[in-house]
């Protein structure tokens, strides 16, 4: 699966140089062997302005630097946080939050396991109880503006399960509307037309949705 990190409607897709070849003429890809500095390839990225919002700008980077660009944007204000896709027989723990369907999450406090943060945030977000983690799932990875520079979040998320069926509680300080069981029916007609990006990898990288 390759990696990719979101800013608005722009993309970074870190894929190995074999899949190069398969991309649109249009995409913008970092070149090493052009003495191009990568420093000056993602700046580009965070500045370029494109006007039309439904289209997706898409910049590859070969995966041999994926570490130096997570460094780049460590250099502004880094963020990690977990969450979890919660599973509880055939049905899985969606939260609405700010009009869309997301799944929770929060920022990691000091001192805390990566495991422990995704733990304490959904059972915070949802009061979901007797969680248990089975299988670390791919991270997501989104820049947003923070002060006057930018933040790099990464997302750990992690695939849990529970057998809870007491009453489900959505935190409003958090400003989560709603927790709801779905279905992969529901999440198909419900969730994917109506949730972050990122989320959308997540949920076709993990329960294989896409038709």
């Amino acid at each position: 699966m390759n990696k990719k990190i979101y800013f608005n409607n722009k993309i970074i897709v870190i894929q190995h140089p074999n899949e190069l070849s398969a991309l649109s003429p249009k995409t913008n890809i970092y070149n090493q062997t052009h003495h191009q500095s990568l420093d000056h390839f993602l700046q580009n990225f965070l500045n370029e302005k494109v006007s039309d919002s439904t289209i997706q700008k898409i910049y590859s980077i070969p995966d041999s630097a994926f570490e130096n660009t997570l460094n780049f944007f460590k250099k502004f204000h880094y963020i990690e946080a977990g969450g979890g896709l919660i599973q509880k027989e055939k049905e899985y723990l969606f939260i609405r939050r700010l009009g869309k369907w997301d799944l929770p999450k929060g920022k990691l406090d000091k001192g805390e396991s990566i495991e422990a943060c995704a733990l304490r945030e959904c059972e915070e977000e949802c009061n979901v109880k007797n969680l248990k983690i089975i299988a670390r799932l791919p991270s997501t990875f989104h820049i947003y503006k923070y002060k006057n520079s930018y933040a790099l979040k990464r997302t750990y998320w992690f695939h849990m399960v529970t057998n809870y069926t007491g009453k489900l509680v959505p935190q409003t300080e958090e400003n989560i509307e709603a927790v709801e069981w779905m279905d992969k029916k529901k999440i198909k007609q419900f969730v994917l037309p109506d949730t972050y990006p990122t989320i959308v990898d997540l949920i076709n990288d993990t329960l294989n949705l896409i038709d």
